[in-house]
């Protein structure tokens, strides 16, 4: 796939055909002369000159580019479609009405949702000063998207019409979806540090707060059709009419805590050759906290108190990303006492899962203190080049050293955050959401507070 970097429009070769280029006409994406001088171009391509390997080099790009036309102005189209909030609701409805005939529906819609967001995000790429999008870093990141749009295109024309089309399209599509995005935020931080001098960072700030919530919202959306689809071909255990057939699964919270511990340990032992114990215990009367109720003369079980429906690698990258801060101030500051994790989760009124992570690595100056939620903001200097492209993607796509980028923070705070906007208000009373909080003393330690809304 050749793409021509520096340019803000970005030039891709696309997966589009002649049929596709009428079929797309016909949705009335083109004025008809131009599918027609399109289609035109595919069927009968100019004839470059014979041994001139520039001016042939030359004739495949213009066509090309007549090929990247088609692209404007679904992109335009879809831009500017409406879409409802994705809520954790919506997740399970899918689960629960799965079945033969919904996948097919669902995957016309993961479709059409995926390239309104797609397309979204091409147009603030563009919306981003001449300069800023002509740096290679995010120019890279840029052309990721526009490839992954011609595939959706793609996929649009020739939706799944029976369950083999659709474990195709969720096998090939949506994995190569989720692949092609899964490692962009290396560039795009890289990218931002360089051009400092052509944007501010209110500009930045806002455009990152837009695009990692939209990220995270692609990603789910992708990750629900291939679960949904894996259950219904019986790769994962399926439960008609059941809640748990998506993303989102029944977890034991404490094994999750131990396997993102286990996880960071390994790269610490690789940095430092030292590792940090954890302690993990469980809320008194959690089940009463919230709604402030009398307690039970029952008391929940051990089991119970660790049991929680949720997204399993949403909780893998916050986890890690909160784990690497205070298992490294524990090893910096010559601190053998382990981190303790407490367990709180509330069925009463609304479900909630709210996790406190407390290390004693000395708490956090005030001047940092300040910063610690901004992208780019590292107090972490490791001279290990582009090692740091390892941080912030999820467990099992890298991770070898332990800071640096300083999106880990603020990444995860929007991981927590996806879903409050769905959240209702009871009787104009705000609801408590999901949050990411710290609290620190500064000579002792550091509280985090994890709080991530269920049912």
């Amino acid at each position: 796939m050749m793409i021509i970097r520096r340019l803000p429009t970005g030039l891709v070769r696309t997966n589009l055909t002649v049929s596709s280029c009428r079929m797309l006409r016909k949705r009335r994406f083109l004025h008809g002369s131009l599918a027609t001088k399109i289609e035109s171009s595919i069927e009968s391509p100019s004839t470059p000159i014979s041994g001139n390997e520039e001016q042939d080099q030359q004739s495949k790009f213009l066509e090309e580019y007549k090929i990247r036309t088609l692209l404007e102005r679904p992109i335009y189209y879809y831009a500017e479609k409406e879409l409802p909030k994705f809520s954790i609701e919506r997740l399970y409805e899918q689960s629960h009405k799965l079945s033969p005939t919904f996948i097919l529906q669902n995957a016309q819609e993961t479709i059409e949702h995926l390239l309104t967001y797609n397309a979204r995000r091409i147009k603030e790429f563009r919306n981003l000063p001449y300069l800023v999008v002509l740096n290679p870093s995010i120019s890279e990141s840029y052309s990721t998207y526009l490839q992954t749009m011609s595939s959706l295109l793609t996929a649009s024309l020739n939706p799944p019409t029976t369950l083999a089309e659709n474990e195709t399209f969720a096998k090939t599509v949506l994995s190569e979806f989720i692949d092609a995005h899964a490692d962009t935020l290396p560039s795009l931080s890289k990218g931002f540090n360089e051009v400092f001098d052509f944007i501010s960072t209110d500009q930045i700030t806002h455009f990152l707060d837009q695009h990692l919530k939209e990220r995270i919202s692609m990603r789910l959306i992708a990750h629900q059709h291939i679960q949904l689809t894996k259950a219904l071909i019986g790769e994962t255990p399926y439960e008609k009419g059941g809640k748990y057939n998506g993303v989102i699964k029944v977890l034991n919270i404490a094994d999750v805590i131990k396997k993102n511990a286990e996880l960071v340990n390994d790269i610490l032992l690789l940095k430092y050759d030292q590792t940090v114990p954890i302690q993990i215990d469980t809320n008194l009367n959690p089940i009463n906290y919230w709604s402030r109720q009398d307690p039970e003369l029952m008391r929940p079980t051990e089991d119970e108190l660790r049991h929680f429906p949720y997204i399993e690698y949403h909780l893998d990258y916050i986890l890690t990303e909160l784990f690497k801060n205070s298992f490294r101030s524990h090893i910096e500051n010559k601190i053998e006492d382990p981190v303790q994790i407490t367990i709180s989760i509330a069925t009463k009124p609304t479900s909630y899962l709210e996790l406190r992570i407390r290390d004693k690595g000395k708490g956090i100056p005030p001047k940092v203190m300040n910063h610690i939620f901004d992208y780019s903001f590292t107090t972490w200097e490791n001279n290990e080049g582009d090692s740091y492209k390892t941080l912030n993607v999820p467990p099992g796509l890298g991770g070898n050293v332990v800071a640096g980028m300083g999106y880990g923070l603020p990444l995860s705070k929007n991981y927590v955050e996806i879903f409050n906007d769905t959240l209702p208000d009871e009787d104009g009373i705000v609801t408590t959401k999901g949050s990411l909080s710290i609290q620190t003393y500064y000579g002792w330690g550091t509280d985090v507070y994890l709080k991530t809304v269920g049912q």
